[in-house]
């Protein structure tokens, strides 16, 4: 027999079904007939002298997940730093991989004699591995016009239903119920890398690091490295 919540936590999942399935069909996108022209874009191509040679199906695989786009309004791609007027040419690497990223996409091991490994230092001050390609002169950058080919158009009755189930979420506070049917945590307490607490722990522990090398140099090599046995008992001298 259902109770009154468990009545209400159907109709929340229900309507968090039907908010999902509504903002997938969102948009209708529509083809062009005459496409036209929105800016530039600048991508990673294959190089001319690359093109000849006997592994190139893998070099363009490879280019389909490490290179990046940029599209500008002009030619230039030029930006400012920060607050300065100086304009500095807008820096477009390729895309590191990382050692995470490689295993869950199961990409090819005959990939590994194109990159190298390398640690990388994360915003949260955890050092990272990454696989960086090794060979960044086989492609280049080419500046190419930013075609719009398609549109997307909204659907009005779609929109209105989705506003409608946003409003009802928001007076019924039915998000925080959801989100506990789905099972995840309630409270939680995020101590970033960037937190005063954080900071003064690290400035602790590099003190205590450089105490500790004051104070136990480091072993000369040619000492003895044989065991003495010590005892942590305190010992008390009698008088003769």
């Amino acid at each position: 027999m259902l109770n009154t919540r468990d009545v209400s936590d159907r109709r929340i999942l229900a309507a968090a079904r039907e908010l999902k399935s509504l903002r997938k069909n969102q948009y209708t996108i529509r083809q062009l007939e005459v496409p036209y022209q929105r800016g530039w874009r600048r991508s990673y191509v294959l190089g001319e002298r690359s093109k000849e040679r006997e592994d190139r199906p893998i070099l363009e695989a490879i280019l389909q997940i490490i290179g990046s786009t940029i599209i500008r309004p002009d030619r230039r791609f030029q930006g400012r730093k920060r607050r300065t007027r100086k304009l500095c040419e807008i820096s477009q690497p390729l895309r590191p991989i990382s050692n995470n990223e490689w295993i869950y996409k199961n990409y090819p091991c005959s990939w590994l004699r194109y990159f190298r490994y390398e640690l990388r230092l994360e915003r949260n001050n955890h050092w990272q591995p990454y696989w960086i390609f090794d060979q960044a002169l086989i492609y280049q950058l080419k500046i190419s016009r930013n075609m719009i080919h398609e549109v997307r158009e909204i659907d009005p009755a779609v929109e209105r239903r989705i506003g409608e189930l946003d409003r009802w979420f928001e007076l019924h506070q039915a998000w925080r119920r959801y989100s506990q049917l789905r099972g995840q945590r309630q409270s939680w307490h995020w101590r970033g890398a960037d937190s005063p607490k954080q900071k003064l722990t690290n400035k602790r522990h590099r003190r205590e690091i450089a105490n500790a090398y004051e104070i136990f140099p480091e072993v000369d090599p040619a000492a003895s490295v044989r065991r003495v046995p010590t005892s942590l008992r305190p010992t008390f001298f009698l008088p003769a």
